[in-house]
């Protein structure tokens, strides 16, 4: 009897108290560990949901905007989805958004590797931007409420003050524009006086585009909606274009070749996008030079590009150039002044039309933008003419 009492009291000779509570917690089961006081701990309106136990956890910033979400644990799923429901309902919230981020929540929660984007819901006055980030053991969601009211509101005061100030700006350059065209009719037979007023008609209008861009980079984001979409034809605004450029820089040989295109797409952006591309051209070219501007097919798909042959882009650069404020930094570039804008600007006018950007250049040689019309936006005026003759 003495000896089988001393063989299990010597399992745990040697060992420290420290080290056999190390041994009890790592038995703890894995639902122990305190979320309740982690939530509540968070400065953030926040809240847990476990799905395997229907329970719901949330703390004080979350309940200052719905008072009714407490913690408290539900007999079903579904139980859990009808207070949601009701408590959202009753604080003001739009239920058609709360029903597609529900759902999308439910579809999720069983998932591999689970994700949500951030979404945004109205709860009452207040916009919440909710990011969901869920868990493996417990399964379950942690979902952050943050309010973006006051952010939402001034981006709204922002764009009205900005639309307020496009106008104030356009106004006189559109006066100065006037005049100054007015001007040069009436003194066409003075060279000198001519040349005076045809520099400032220039630099009028580049400052205009000036405007134009910074203005449109203030926007949050282009998306289709933000376009006034026309059907047009390509051809003649592009020969506006170049014609233009002819006559304010005469030491640059500009050259179109294009075919008759339909085109769908807001022109004043097409032609912002176009001045900001042959502008840049001009100016990256300042012995002078050529500036093609072309109209090629790849496959399907119309290409509009506008090739120049001047100081060129170091390779390494070639990715950076339609990032925001980027500059190439070379002995070549740098007395050469601008605001890194241009080219995003133009990025951001593709992409909302559903178009590609594509930048390729030769140190030294030249660049080349090109464009790429995605077979939906583009209609050959040859095939429109064949087709109205078959019919």
């Amino acid at each position: 009897m003495n000896r089988k009492s001393f063989y299990p009291a010597r399992r745990n000779h040697g060992r420290s108290a420290s080290s056999r509570s190390v041994v009890t917690k790592r038995a703890r089961p894995p639902h122990a560990f305190p979320i309740a006081s982690l939530v509540e701990e968070v400065q953030d309106a926040v809240c847990y949901i476990d799905f395997t136990r229907n329970h719901l956890y949330s703390n004080e910033q979350l309940r200052a905007i719905c008072p009714s979400m407490e913690t408290r644990r539900f007999p079903s799923m579904d139980d859990m989805t009808r207070f949601f429901y009701e408590t959202l309902e009753r604080n003001g919230a739009d239920m058609t958004d709360v029903t597609l981020f529900w759902d999308e929540l439910l579809t999720n929660r069983f998932g591999c590797c689970p994700s949500m984007d951030a979404k945004s819901l109205r709860i009452g006055e207040r916009t919440m931007q909710v990011i969901s980030n869920f868990t493996h053991t417990p399964r379950g969601v942690f979902i952050m409420w943050r309010d973006i009211t006051d952010s939402i509101r001034f981006e709204e005061q922002k764009d009205a003050f900005l639309a307020e100030l496009s106008h104030e700006f356009r106004s006189p350059l559109t006066a100065i524009n006037g005049y100054a065209e007015l001007l040069m009719y009436q003194h066409s037979d003075n060279d000198k006086t001519h040349g005076m007023l045809t520099l400032v008609k220039r630099e009028a209008e580049r400052l205009e585009r000036l405007v134009d861009n910074f203005l449109d980079y203030q926007r949050v984001n282009y998306s289709e909606e933000l376009l006034s979409m026309s059907t047009f034809a390509l051809r003649p605004v592009l020969e506006d274009v170049v014609a233009h450029y002819k006559a304010t820089s005469p030491q640059h040989d500009v050259i179109l070749s294009a075919d008759d295109v339909t085109i769908e797409a807001d022109e004043e952006k097409l032609l912002q996008l176009l001045h900001n591309l042959i502008g840049n051209a001009i100016k990256y070219s300042p012995d002078g030079g050529t500036v093609y501007v072309e109209m090629t097919t790849e496959g399907d798909t119309y290409v509009l590009s506008v090739r120049d042959t001047g100081i060129g882009i170091p390779s390494d650069a070639i990715p950076y150039v339609f990032d925001e404020y980027y500059r190439v930094d070379s002995d070549a570039h740098r007395p050469i002044k601008g605001t890194g804008l241009g080219l995003r600007i133009c990025k951001r006018i593709a992409e909302a039309h559903g178009w590609g950007i594509h930048a390729d250049s030769v140190y030294g040689e030249g660049t080349t933008f090109s464009i790429y019309l995605y077979s939906h936006s583009t209609t050959s005026t040859t095939l429109l003419t064949e087709q109205e003759t078959t019919d």
